[in-house]
């Protein structure tokens, strides 16, 4: 697990990414793979046709790679760089390819206004949610810079053994980073009986980090966790996806924009174990 695995489709929302990781590479002594999946384009109509043979486009890709990876080799001559290409689903072809070489991070590149771009909207949230490993989506206008606050959203919710407590406090200690968590809630609708039982137990295992803890009151998640890291200057937000809790409301459709779109905050998803 010494490879930063972050996707291109040469867009650039996603070579600012790649910037983004070859920066953070040298930072915490990592290598980088750029990894790129093709599909075949198709024309549109009664009977879709391929525009053009998978060959062309395999030549295409490994082009464009070729000429990038050069200039990163320039750029970054101290950090080990390498590159991937492979044909089909950007999404699914991470999955399998990191199932094989076990990534340290995923970073890819999050738009909040370029279409042209496969990290726009869904593809992000669909990345950030369904890989299972820490995966970090970068806003088009962030540039690298070590991170010095760091903050947690927690909900506080079947936390126990299987909340990746490892993974944060990895990270926090390697950045040398402040780590704040965050818990926002309204009327005490998350606050069931288990809820002082499970902050005991996040806050047991994260005592090495020393964190901060913040408590907001607020009805509308989304906008509470976007105003706390305007006004703490906070640098990177770190999410655990799961199917419980308000970050399983966070991930339905009508919450894709707020949530994909931190500003220039890259967002950093954990993964229960």
């Amino acid at each position: 697990m010494h490879s930063i695995v972050v996707a291109t489709d040469f867009s650039e929302v996603a070579n600012n990414a790649v910037r983004f990781a070859c920066e953070m590479a040298a930072d915490f002594q990592k290598t980088v793979t750029v990894f790129h999946s093709y599909i075949i384009p198709v024309s549109f109509g009664d009977n879709p046709m391929p525009v053009m043979p998978i060959e062309d486009s395999k030549a295409i890709a490994t082009e464009s790679m070729d000429k990038l990876v050069d200039s990163l080799k320039t750029l970054y001559s101290g950090t080990s760089i390498e590159s991937h290409i492979t044909f089909g689903d950007i999404t699914d072809s991470l999955e399998d390819y990191c199932e094989r070489n076990t990534p340290w991070l995923i970073i890819v590149g999050n738009s909040a206004e370029d279409h042209n771009t496969l990290w726009f909207g869904s593809n992000v949230i669909s990345t950030l949610k369904n890989l299972p490993y820490r995966t970090m989506a970068v806003p088009a206008s962030a540039q690298y810079k070590t991170p010095r606050k760091i903050c947690l959203a927690a909900d506080y919710k079947h936390v126990y053994n299987k909340f990746p407590s490892g993974d944060l406090t990895e990270i926090v200690s390697k950045a040398g980073a402040e780590l704040h968590v965050l818990n926002v809630d309204h009327n005490n609708k998350q606050f069931g009986t288990e809820v002082p039982q499970d902050a005991a137990a996040l806050e047991a295992q994260l005592q090495s980090a020393n964190p901060q803890y913040h408590y907001v009151e607020s009805d509308n998640t989304d906008e509470a966790i976007t105003k706390f890291i305007a006004e703490n200057n906070i640098d990177w937000l770190v999410i655990v996806p799961h199917k419980y809790g308000f970050w399983e409301g966070l991930f339905h459709k009508s919450h894709t924009t707020a949530l994909a779109r931190t500003g220039h905050v890259p967002l950093l998803a954990l993964h229960e174990h």
